[in-house]
């Protein structure tokens, strides 16, 4: 049976989204990636080079299609935004403005699709998650795709929690390409908590220069890793959202030296380093927008959170 494809756009040649763009490309999929700038004349002169830290640097050289703006009648099936939580507002205009139906948000999201909504409509907005970490040097990407073998796949869905015919496309697209996705029933609530949770994380990690070996010798700032989690999940409760997947409610449950026995060793790998240390690295800006978000949702839950704060610069 013949695949039917669509046509793609890629809005991002970072990590995540030249990741996304040279699995399709290499999958025979029809996809054009929008970079701008100096990534722009990168991608266009010598294609998307990665380098695989875990595979003693291999490097793969991909020539894609690659523009550097988005006219009202250049029309794809999906178009995947795959920038910074921050960056997206700047795009709303322009993706406003074009006709293509189906706008896949993969965003660290906190707050919520309304402001999507407000700027495409309910109909056009689908929300994903990402595939890879890692960071850009240069003109090259240094990245593990699927988040270092996991066989964890990466939820996509509608906002409404429906299986629609092209939310089942979709996944069945990225699966040709090698991307490991799964429909999602919750997927708001799913980036919600997955951002909140960040949001402690990096503001950690920014505290120590980004070196994820160094948080992991500071059992104080892993105690308050903990903490800050426990008031996290409590804010996204009173704030109207339920925690997925359900298992991050074990956070609550273990005992903090358990948890910090845990954190300890995660974040002193080299998975942690690439995945957390280099994207906070490159990242801070999103790291800020999180916090921002955090603390606003921790306002309108009126709860006393001393470890957020504390964690986010509030003591």
């Amino acid at each position: 049976m013949k695949m039917d494809n669509g046509r793609m756009l890629v809005i991002g040649a970072g990590v995540n989204g030249s990741i996304c763009a040279t699995s399709l490309h290499n999958a025979g999929i029809d996809v054009t990636v929008l970079a701008r700038g100096k990534r722009y004349e990168e991608v266009r002169d010598e294609g998307i080079v990665i380098e695989d830290p875990f595979k003693n640097n291999k490097r793969s050289v991909t020539k894609v299609q690659v523009i550097n703006r988005l006219d009202p009648d250049d029309l794809y099936d999906y178009v995947l935004v795959v920038v910074r939580k921050n960056q997206v507002a700047d795009l709303m205009p322009v993706l406003a403005q074009n006709r293509s139906p189906n706008i896949v948000f993969m965003t660290n999201n906190l707050a919520g699709p309304e402001e999507l909504t407000r700027a495409l409509g309910k109909d056009r907005v689908m929300m994903g998650f990402v595939f890879a970490g890692g960071k850009r040097d240069g003109d090259v990407i240094r990245a593990i795709s699927g988040m270092g073998g996991s066989k964890i796949s990466s939820p996509f869905g509608e906002i409404d929690g429906r299986i629609t015919p092209r939310l089942t496309r979709l996944i069945g697209i990225l699966r040709h390409a090698g991307l490991s996705a799964k429909p999602s029933t919750d997927i708001t609530d799913y980036l919600a908590t997955h951002a909140a949770l960040v949001a402690p994380i990096g503001a950690l990690i920014i505290k120590h220069g980004c070196d994820t070996y160094a948080l992991s010798r500071s059992t104080a700032d892993l105690r308050l890793l903990v903490d800050a989690w426990r008031e996290t999940l409590t804010v996204l409760r009173a704030t109207g959202f339920r925690i997925s997947p359900p298992a991050t409610n074990l956070i609550r449950i273990i005992p903090r030296f358990v948890l910090v026995a845990a954190m300890r060793k995660l974040f002193s790998t080299k998975f942690a380093e690439v995945g957390a240390g280099w994207h906070c690295s490159q990242a801070p800006d999103e790291m800020r927008q999180l916090a921002m978000e955090l603390r606003a949702l921790a306002n309108q839950a009126g709860l006393p959170v001393p470890a957020i704060r504390k964690v986010l610069g509030q003591d």
